[in-house]
């Protein structure tokens, strides 16, 4: 397909070309490290926190085409312009002309509030243009989070018992009347829910207090050189740090702490309660921002729209579904239909043709190495934190160089 003509004085684009190169907006939230994307991206850091790269169409930082002679197209405009080009029938059908999905490099050098998103069907409920609304989209927001280097997440309830056990190591007065709760008579879920909404609810005039004796009961641990669990009663002295005056600083004893070896994924589903507190990673999700927060922040959290949504079952699944697609290359599907991953490995002198079923509208992001993207013709070379669109009318993608590539796509129709 031709995606230029000449005219006079300019080029007219015709359509978008099968492999593009990408522009990506950098989010400075204050939990961002000051220098893991720069060193990703082999550049020098700006002098603030860098907390992820976003890569997508999300009105909030959209991602810019960067064109065969220079000139730049925001992806939104790309798609309204040639909707059907760039996504694909199918895709359009299916979402609309968005992108459905998401897709991120998380740089984490401090805990992210304790978050939980919606369903489907609670979003487009919920959501109404304006503040008045809990939500700022109609969508959800699952998301899979693969570790680049270490990650330490929260992560889903521990059950009950376990959760009264950890706080009553701490002796503080002001507990007794959560651990009664949590072993009071129920079901795991229902006294969870419980323990939570008397956090979140805890009389403001006297939080501090409560997080003065929460800290000097893990004073007296660490003192005591108590052997058990010291990465949570250690994530536990950070928060307490941070926010001196959240109950949320339970959240380690409250939430699984889960840790990622560098490969490893994990997959959040609507309402489970997660917390990333460090590391690198590659993050998709669902093209949305709707985001509740339970604690460890200082923005507003919406306490009846939370604790409906929220998943209160001990140790919910976060299994992203690994499927093997070839020597070269992986895929994780989670059960949504938002998005897939997959991870392609590519060795000098040795070519690898994209898998096939890893289809519609693309985007390739380099991780390691330089990595050469090539459809009809048309070819974008990617290094660390740098990325290329395919357009879902392309040929047969091919991969050539030395190194490792992420390609984002719409998940599989069920």
């Amino acid at each position: 397909m031709t995606a230029w003509t000449a005219s006079a004085n300019e080029h007219t684009l015709t359509a978008v070309p099968a492999v593009t190169a990408m522009r990506n907006a950098i989010r400075d939230y204050d939990w961002g490290s000051p220098s893991a994307l720069a060193l990703l991206q082999s550049r020098t850091p700006s002098g603030g926190p860098e907390a992820e790269l976003w890569m997508g169409t999300h009105p909030s930082a959209p991602s810019v085409l960067v064109l065969p002679d220079g000139q730049e197209l925001s992806l939104p405009e790309a798609i309204e312009r040639f909707g059907e080009q760039v996504l694909g029938r199918e895709v359009l059908e299916r979402f609309g002309a968005r992108l459905p999905y998401l897709f991120k490099i998380l740089a984490i050098a401090r805990p992210l509030s304790v978050q939980v998103h919606p369903t489907s069907e609670r979003a487009r409920a919920k959501y109404t243009p304006g503040p008045a609304s809990p939500y700022v989209d109609p969508f959800h927001k699952p998301e899979m989070l693969y570790a680049l280097e270490p990650i330490e997440a929260l992560f889903g309830f521990r059950p009950p018992a376990q959760v009264a056990m950890l706080l009553s190591r701490l002796r503080a007065p002001r507990l007794e009347r959560l651990i009664e709760v949590l072993q009071a008579p129920g079901g795991d879920e229902s006294r969870l829910h419980a323990g939570l909404e008397l956090l979140i609810t805890w009389p403001v005039e006297d939080r501090a207090a409560l997080v003065a004796e929460i800290a000097a009961g893990s004073s007296r641990l660490a003192a005591e050189g108590s052997p058990d669990y010291p990465e949570v009663f250690g994530w536990l002295d950070r928060l307490i740090g941070l926010h001196p005056a959240d109950p949320m600083v339970l959240a380690p004893l409250l939430l699984d702490l889960v840790r990622l070896a560098p490969g490893q994924t994990v997959f959040v589903a609507a309402g489970v309660p997660h917390a990333y507190l460090s590391g690198l990673g590659v993050e998709i999700m669902a093209g949305s921002d709707n985001v509740l927060r339970c604690g460890l922040t200082s923005k507003e959290i919406n306490v009846p729209e939370l604790l409906d949504v929220i998943d209160s079952r001990p140790l919910a699944s976060g299994d992203a579904n690994l499927g093997q697609l070839s020597d070269e290359q992986v895929v994780w599907r989670p059960p949504v239909t938002d998005f897939q991953l997959s991870r392609v490995t590519v060795a000098e002198g040795a070519p690898v043709v994209a898998d096939a079923s890893v289809s519609g509208p693309q985007i390739v992001l380099g991780t390691k190495g330089s990595v050469t993207v090539t459809s009809d013709g048309v070819s974008v070379t990617v290094e660390p934190g740098q990325s290329a669109f395919v357009t879902a009318s392309a040929g047969p993608i091919t991969l050539t160089g030395e190194g490792e590539v992420f390609r984002a796509a719409p998940g599989l129709a069920h």
